[in-house]
């Protein structure tokens, strides 16, 4: 029940989220909720009408949920919008950017012909097209709004880019850093996941920090361990939960080097006290499985219910973290998700995310691409570290300061202020909501 046991806010809002891309509590199977989600659950428990707006088009299914729009109700005061929007098989292609205007577009529309506003609109960049969108419709009815800069849109999209197609990066972008500009400069409030997000969102917005923007990293909510069974359970996921497991649970993408994973893999095939487990799936999956199929300390048993990957996580020594260099993470979900069961981390993140792993003595830094580094410290972690007290310690530090309940807590109270903190800058609705 969302919010339970939770202290209504003084008085109840009417707040709009605007979030596309995460997984919906009316998704079938055992999905695990990200920021967004249990956002609104704390929002709604504190006695506010929240209403999300996503779109029609499962981002980590590549599938349909729907045909047309449609409402879910998920509580008295908690209801989604699901917009039709047109899917996309690739998550860098020119259906992508398709799918995000016309999620925009229908946003726009829906509230073009919605019998009432709201008090506060709550807008997350990614992308740059909702988020343009959101807060030029805010900024239209003068009403406050909160940006949530959660992905470096688009700075990091000309590292997709053919080669010689980059020196013309600006060209190509322009209309994304635009929108980005845009949703930045005339959101009352910005909010970022690690300090280095929130400087980006102030400077693209060319503005001073005030006592309304905040970091708030993202939280977690650890799902229930499975308990009965655990070692059938485990060997049905194809672990052997006598060997201690090093794990990877994510989308097989363009931010991943599992490469330098399965690398890592095959130099370290000779040891037995260490299983590889590759879980989820990807455009990356059937070339990367030619390359398991050949290891003996490999396996992947392909997407997880939330479930399975609580269970696998608490039964893991280490959690990986293999980004490619010039990867846009600073501060990923990843992290507060292994924390949250206890597994230490082998992690290729520079900056922001290696001072906290170093800070927390939760994990080691290695450099990204380079499969021998990561061997070695999957090597030294196994000899050295996943013990009880290290497990429990990292446990400790997840929930003294990244638990789900502590952070949205605080970032509900942060949107309930900016209903009394009077209107957006008045230089009102000349352009609102542009393309």
């Amino acid at each position: 029940m969302p919010g339970a046991g939770v202290v209504a806010a003084p008085r109840a809002l009417r707040i709009w989220v605007v979030r596309d891309m995460e997984p919906l509590p009316t998704d079938e199977g055992d999905r695990r909720l990200m920021r967004c989600a249990m956002l609104c659950n704390a929002l709604a428990g504190r006695g506010h009408e929240v209403v999300w707006f996503t779109s029609s088009f499962d981002h980590y299914g590549k599938r349909q949920r729907s045909r047309r729009d449609e409402t879910h109700r998920i509580s008295d005061n908690y209801r989604i919008e699901m917009l039709h929007a047109p899917g996309y098989r690739h998550n860098v292609s020119p259906f992508r950017v398709w799918h995000n205007r016309r999620f925009a577009r229908a946003f726009r529309a829906f509230a073009d012909r919605a019998a009432e506003r709201p008090d506060v609109i709550v807008a997350d960049l990614p992308t740059t097209e909702a988020a343009e969108a959101a807060i030029g419709l805010a900024r239209r009815w003068a009403i406050p709004s909160l940006l949530s800069i959660r992905d470096l849109w688009p700075d990091f999209f000309s590292d997709f880019l053919p080669s010689p197609a980059r020196p013309l990066a600006h060209l190509v972008l322009g209309g994304f850093e635009r929108q980005a500009d845009y949703a930045c400069r005339h959101a009352t409030a910005l909010v970022g996941i690690s300090p280095r997000y929130l400087e980006w969102g102030l400077a693209r917005g060319r503005r001073k920090r005030t006592d309304r923007d905040a970091v708030v990293p993202l939280g977690y909510q650890p799902v229930p361990v499975p308990r009965g069974g655990r070692d059938d359970l485990l060997r049905q996921l194809g672990a052997d939960p006598q060997r201690p497991l090093v794990s990877f649970v994510g989308n097989w993408g363009a931010t991943y080097d599992l490469d330098a994973v399965v690398e890592a893999a095959a130099r370290l095939e000779g040891r037995s006290d260490a299983l590889f487990v590759l879980a989820g799936d990807g455009h990356e999956r059937d070339r990367l499985l030619r390359r398991i199929e050949v290891l003996s300390n490999v396996v992947a048993p392909g997407w997880l219910a939330a479930g399975e990957i609580a269970l696998l996580l608490d039964a893991s020594a280490i959690g990986l973290m293999p980004y490619r260099q010039g990867a846009p993470q600073g501060l990923p979900n990843k992290i507060f998700e292994y924390m949250a069961y206890g597994a230490f981390q082998i992690s290729t993140l520079e900056g922001e995310a290696a001072e906290l792993l170093a800070r927390l003595g939760v994990g080691l830094t290695v450099p990204a691409g380079d499969a021998g580094a990561m061997a070695d410290a999957i090597g030294e972690a196994l000899a050295q570290r996943g013990g009880p007290n290290e497990r429990e310690h990292i446990r400790t530090q997840f929930l003294a300061r990244y638990s789900a309940s502590a952070i949205y807590e605080d970032l509900s109270r942060r949107i309930e202020s900016l209903a009394g903190a009077g209107q957006p800058d008045s230089g009102a609705a000349a352009g609102a909501g542009r393309s």
